[in-house]
């Protein structure tokens, strides 16, 4: 029994699609000369892989088998690929990170800028979203590094804590809460808050922390990016939980008062998460020397 990649990559793209007609655009292969191709591969296997029914293909117990195995062994050509593409990538100085919110826009922009100062070579893309697409892009291999600023929810990475950043519960001015006497966890239970979107780290240890207190949330108005929850808990929007490292100077300034309950904090790991089994480029390890060499300074 004979069986060759060409005949495994056409059965993998009608099990992935569930029809001929999508293989075969996938593929650039005529209907006809597919059906053919896969109709040659049962007759060498002596087994049927597919059922043929009107709206498609369906896999026979069989072919549910063999999906397993190729699908497997797909995933390792196309990690191999990413490899020599890294390795390529890494000769020409390519550095492809995706950064959550905190890291995209407070970390990590003067350290890439003091990085590419001293590799002038090196080309940098760096895509800013939030803690699940970073994740979901390292694992697609569409980054090489990926900062996130909450839990690690996808399979096959690692995750180095690199910092931690205080969540620091802040309010406009003139808040209401303010003009109490001593403020406590419970009189946070239904007030106006202002969140990220879900799919955000940030997100999900608030909410967290929030369940722990026992609090109800209130009202919550959702925002894609840390800037505009600070513009908007200025002009008085409501509560928001803010990374310590974006309002340094907005607290110094007044322009934002934190809420004075310590049980409302929430400390979280900055952390930098790679592939498990992939070995990092030279320009991805020098990034990150700088990055620990300039934390530590």
């Amino acid at each position: 029994m004979h069986m060759n990649l060409h005949h495994l990559a056409i059965f993998n793209a009608i099990a992935e699609t569930g029809s001929i007609s999508a293989a075969a655009q996938r593929l650039h292969i005529s209907q006809p000369a597919l059906s053919r191709e896969v109709k040659d591969f049962e007759a060498r296997l002596g087994i049927a892989l597919f059922e043929r029914q009107p709206r498609g293909m369906r896999k026979t117990h069989a072919g549910e088998v063999l999906h397993e195995y190729a699908a497997r062994l797909f995933d390792i050509a196309r990690t191999a690929q990413a490899a020599m593409q890294e390795i390529a990538d890494a000769r020409m100085g390519h550095l492809s990170i995706g950064a959550s919110n905190t890291n995209g826009t407070y970390v990590l922009p003067q350290r890439l800028a003091t990085f590419r100062r001293a590799n002038p070579h090196v080309r940098i893309t760096m895509f800013v979203g939030n803690t699940e697409q970073i994740s979901q892009g390292v694992a697609d291999m569409r980054f090489t590094l990926g900062f996130i600023e909450g839990p690690l929810h996808v399979g096959g990475l690692v995750a180095e804590q690199f910092q931690t950043d205080d969540l620091v519960p802040v309010v406009a001015t003139d808040h209401e809460l303010l003009r109490k006497a001593r403020i406590t966890a419970a009189d946070i239970d239904g007030q106006p808050l202002l969140m990220r979107e879900r799919g955000s780290g940030t997100r999900e240890l608030i909410a967290d922390m929030l369940d722990t207190n026992g609090i109800r949330q209130g009202s919550v108005m959702e925002f894609g990016n840390t800037e505009a929850l600070k513009q908007a808990v200025m002009h008085g929007g409501g509560i928001a939980w803010l990374p310590r490292i974006s309002i340094a100077r907005e607290l110094d300034e007044g322009a934002v008062v934190a809420l004075p309950v310590d049980n409302l904090m929430v400390q979280r790991p900055l952390s930098v998460i790679r592939r498990a089994n992939a070995p990092l480029s030279p320009t991805s390890d020098a990034f990150l020397q700088a990055l620990r060499d300039s934390l530590e300074a």
